[in-house]
């Protein structure tokens, strides 16, 4: 009889600590309520893998020697990881099939869409070897597993923020650490509101993140500096939300602190869109930032007025941004069962 099972992995916005957090610096993640979608069906006997997706197909052996590259090598690794954990899964041909919800006119948006197919096809792995992905154990279990594929994928060049949002969910303290990092659930408050805008333009994460980590030599006290000064943003940040406020100033700050980053180290963080993005929420009254890697993709505004937020998405709009339909999501990758 076959299995199938259908994991669901929200995507992620960055709110603060970008690029420090690849030095140790906590940053803070939402999931958000848009999520990449992979369902597993296991069949008869056999080592017989096939990923089906909009942007390719592969096929290889489970047992074979891996190979992860091309467009689906996230989904790829994500699956010997966890098979790795679960080798009885390997012996039964699979199909994988997977839709993104986190794209744009077929365009990667910057909502972390190779975390989540990651963290979705090893919860859905997980959950056809009869493990509740919902417990708090396995759940852990899941995040080290698929943080391992990704950061292998990526070459060991990204910090894992955006795999901890899809796992856990909601809005998440990420401290790295060397072993494992440390995951701190936290919570707006109701009167605050999130909001994201897509430039239009396509950025490459890894790109942009080798071009940071390769900025030493005269750039490193520079660097170091940016560091500390994104810790006190988001150590402010959080400190307000546990008395139940939102720091706007801190995610202000740490928004221009990225723009002087990009100048002190020529990185094309902001293009003439995202910059635009940026200027317009702040004009409006927001406070508004990049989100993520930059050079495209997303950027975001915080406020917690509700007309400020209806003025910021209608200025967007007005200036040919995309404002994008999402929330916060409280629900880490979670499994349909069929």
């Amino acid at each position: 009889m076959n299995t199938r099972v259908v994991a669901r992995a929200p995507g992620k916005l960055f709110v603060l600590g970008e690029y420090a957090v690849l030095d140790g610096c906590p940053a803070v993640v939402a999931a958000i309520d848009r999520a990449v979608e992979v369902a597993l069906e296991l069949g008869a006997p056999g080592t017989k893998v096939r990923i089906n997706s909009a942007v390719a197909s592969a096929e290889f052996c489970a047992t074979a020697p891996a190979i992860e590259t091309g467009p689906l090598r996230f989904a790829c690794a994500a699956f010997r990881s966890a098979v790795s954990a679960f080798p009885q899964i390997a012996q039964r041909n699979a199909v994988i099939t997977i839709a993104s919800h986190l794209e744009e006119q077929h365009t990667k948006i910057g909502l972390g869409s190779s975390a989540a197919v990651t963290a979705g096809v090893v919860a859905a792995v997980f959950a056809a070897a009869g493990q509740n992905v919902t417990a708090g154990s396995c759940r852990d279990r899941l995040f080290s597993v698929a943080l391992d594929a990704h950061r292998r994928v990526q070459g060991k060049l990204g910090s894992g923020a955006d795999v901890a949002a899809t796992v856990y969910g909601g809005l998440v303290l990420f401290r790295p650490c060397q072993a494992m990092p440390q995951i701190t659930r936290l919570r707006l408050p109701s009167h605050a509101c999130l909001l994201a805008a897509w430039t239009g333009e396509p950025a490459s994460t890894p790109d942009l993140v080798q071009r940071y980590r390769s900025a030493e030599n005269g750039s490193a006290a520079k660097r170091a500096a940016f560091v500390r000064a994104t810790r006190a943003c988001v150590d402010d940040f959080v400190a307000e939300l546990a008395r139940g406020s939102v720091s706007l100033s801190a995610v202000l700050a740490n928004g221009h602190l990225l723009e002087q980053l990009a100048a002190d180290l020529h990185l094309p963080l902001l293009t003439p869109r995202l910059r635009q993005l940026v200027s317009v929420a702040r004009t409006e009254g927001a406070a508004a930032k990049i989100s993520g890697a930059g050079g495209g993709d997303c950027g975001i505004a915080l406020t917690c007025d509700e007309e400020t937020a209806r003025r910021v998405c209608a200025a967007w709009r007005a200036s040919g941004l995309h404002p994008l339909e999402l929330n916060i999501s409280d629900q880490g990758v979670c499994i349909d069962l069929y």
